[in-house]
């Protein structure tokens, strides 16, 4: 395999690209990675990791590194809007004697992966958008928007939601479905006496509100509500908004109104997904992540997803003498259990925009269904 390919070139410089580079690093491999964005203009606000990424951040050798910086959650607590408690699920699926998630910022996460990456000798470059790839009998030629160009033996997606990689290799735009739901995110801080380690979710008919801790001081919050597909979030209102919708809620909501500043920075997004019938590669294209499988949010699996996907990449890579069979076998691999992870997500939010019972059932379905590694 290794005279086979030499040179990997990874399009998208998130959890899941970086992941990928870092294992294909260690097999051995030359790594480019490609980001569309700058250095220094890392998003976001918290990234869960559940117990079935544990084994991909062994393998990666940062998941000592991740603990330190976050902060270990044991369970899930869900209220209804009055703030009274309607269940309580362990996040401890996998192994009673290890945390059930940790949650740490998607800065620090992608600090550590970038500083583990460049440590490797993985080439990153920022500031580089993909304009267009063209496939031959021994590589890939990719060209960038500021025209410059680069040469692999093989490309690998890790794009994102709207990836350009994976719209070239399938000929057509994927466009996301919409699932009904609008999502905002936000950084909080806690008062000193409020501390807690786990994550905390309410419920007032289709709108849910979600609390994780990052730290004792400060954490990020999540609210999830119905809206129209053009419906359009204004930034310059959106804390007003935001504190509209807290009102609504009683309990754990105070959080939110001690802790959110109005000089918060405030994300909105659509809640959105891809589902690919398609194989998840081409001749020596491969995608994956949000590029191959989008999930909504309210499992919290997608950067896991990712870097699960990330690894096996690589294992499959190793483990073949043709980078054809090696793809073949990660996407048999992968389909089905992103696809069910998906189709779970998409589950719980139709349950949620129909005020049906049952979102602790579908929760403790993926926790069953993940409890066997990836």
């Amino acid at each position: 395999m290794k005279q086979q390919i030499k040179k990997v070139l990874i399009i998208g410089g998130g959890i899941g690209g970086l992941s990928a580079a870092i294992a294909l690093r260690k097999n051995g491999l030359s790594v480019t990675v490609c980001e569309s964005s700058s250095s220094n203009s890392l998003k976001g606000a918290g990234i869960l990791q559940p117990q079935n990424s544990f084994g991909v951040l062994k393998e990666l050798g940062i998941y000592e590194q991740c603990l330190n910086k976050g902060f270990q959650l044991n369970s899930l607590k869900i209220f209804d809007k009055d703030g009274m408690i309607i269940s309580e699920i362990s996040e401890r699926f996998m192994d009673e004697n290890l945390p059930g998630r940790n949650a740490i910022w998607r800065s620090e996460l992608s600090g550590i992966l970038v500083a583990k990456a460049q440590s490797l000798g993985v080439n990153i470059e920022w500031n580089k958008t993909l304009k267009s790839y063209t496939e031959h009998e021994y590589g890939v030629n990719v060209t960038f928007e500021d025209e410059s160009t680069l040469t692999c033996d093989i490309l690998i997606g890790f794009d994102g939601i709207r990836s350009k990689v994976r719209d070239i290799m399938l000929g057509r735009k994927i466009h996301p479905q919409f699932l009904g739901m609008g999502s905002w995110r936000f950084p909080i801080e806690f008062p000193k006496s409020k501390s807690f380690n786990e994550t905390l979710m309410l419920h007032n008919g289709s709108t849910k509100i979600g609390i994780v801790p990052l730290s004792e001081s400060a954490g990020y919050a999540f609210i999830l509500k119905p809206v129209k597909i053009d419906y359009w979030d204004d930034k310059m209102t959106r804390y007003e908004r935001v504190m509209n919708i807290v009102d609504q809620f009683r309990g754990a909501s105070t959080l939110i109104k001690e802790g959110l500043s109005k000089d918060s920075p405030i994300l909105f997004n659509l809640v959105e997904e891809v589902v690919l019938e398609e194989n998840w590669y081409s001749n020596r294209v491969v995608i994956g992540g949000d590029a191959a499988h989008a999930s909504a949010p309210n499992l919290a699996q997608g950067a896991a997803m990712a870097i699960e996907d990330a690894i096996v990449l690589a294992e499959e890579i190793d483990n073949h003498d043709y980078f054809y069979t090696a793809f073949q076998s990660y996407f048999k691999r992968r389909y089905y259990r992103a696809q069910k992870v998906q189709k779970l997500s998409s589950e719980l939010i139709r349950k949620e925009l129909l005020r049906e019972e049952g979102s602790e059932k579908i929760i403790m379905a993926c926790h069953s269904f993940l409890s066997t590694a990836y």
